[in-house]
C-alpha cells in the first residue's frame, strides 16, 4: 500500500514549488505559480470530499484543502488552501503535502504494524510511534516525491469506517511539517474524517 501513485503526477508542481519556509510571501516568485490564473478553469480546492463511493468523507486538517485534480475514489492530495489557490485559508498552517489512500479492509484482517508497513514500503525503521484509537502515527524516512521535500516524513495507518486509510505528510527540509507538529496535522485529519464518515 502506498500513498503516492502515478495518478498524482499532475500535482507535482505542488511538491516542487513548496517553499523552504512555512511563513512566506506568496505574491512573488515560485510560490505565486501555485495559484491558478484568474481565468483558469481548474476545479477549486475542496474542503471535504466523498470517497469510496460515498462511504468515506475525507476532511482536511485546519488550513488545508483537497486538490480536486488529484481526487479519485481512493486517493487524494491535500495542501495548505492558499497554496492551492483558494481565496481564503489559514496562512499560518503548517506548509506541507498530505496524501491519503483508502482500500477495502478484509473481514477480520488486522491492520499492519508500523514495522510491517515500513518493510513492505521500503521505508526506514519507524520511530516516534503514536497510538491513538484505530490509528497509528509514526515517523519514517524514504525517497521523497520531490527534491524540495525531506526524506523524513510522518505516516499514519488505520481504519475509517469499513476501510483502511494510510496517509503521509511530507514537508520542506527542517521545517514544521516534519517536526512533532506533523503529528497533530495527521491526527486532526483522521479525527475530522472519522467523525464525518460515522455521521453520514
Amino acid at each position: 500500500m502506498t500513498t503516492w501513485t502515478s495518478k498524482s503526477f499532475a500535482a507535482l508542481s505542488i511538491f516542487t514549488l513548496l517553499s523552504a519556509c512555512d511563513v512566506v510571501d506568496t505574491s512573488t516568485g515560485l510560490l505565486a505559480n501555485l495559484a491558478p490564473p484568474e481565468d483558469s478553469t481548474s476545479s477549486a480546492p475542496l474542503t471535504q470530499a466523498q470517497m469510496m463511493r460515498g462511504k468515506v468523507t475525507l476532511v482536511p486538517p485546519s488550513g488545508y484543502c483537497i486538490d480536486a485534480a488529484s481526487l479519485s475514489q481512493s486517493f487524494a492530495i491535500m495542501a495548505r488552501c492558499d497554496k492551492l489557490g483558494a481565496k481564503t485559508g489559514e496562512t499560518g498552517a503548517v506548509a506541507g503535502l498530505l496524501t491519503v489512500s483508502l482500500s477495502r479492509k478484509g473481514t477480520n484482517t488486522p491492520q499492519p504494524t508500523p514495522q510491517e508497513f515500513a518493510t513492505a514500503g521500503g521505508l526506514a525503521v519507524p520511530s516516534n510511534i503514536q497510538q491513538g484509537g484505530e490509528h497509528t502515527v509514526f515517523k519514517t524516512s524514504g525517497t521523497a516525491p520531490s527534491p524540495d521535500l525531506s526524506s523524513d516524513h510522518w505516516r499514519s495507518i488505520g481504519q475509517v469506517g469499513d476501510f483502511s486509510m494510510s496517509a503521509a505528510l511530507y514537508g520542506p527540509k527542517g521545517q514544521r511539517a516534519i517536526s512533532d507538529e506533523g503529528i497533530g496535522v495527521l491526527e486532526e485529519m483522521i479525527k475530522r474524517s472519522t467523525q464525518e464518515t460515522n455521521a453520514s
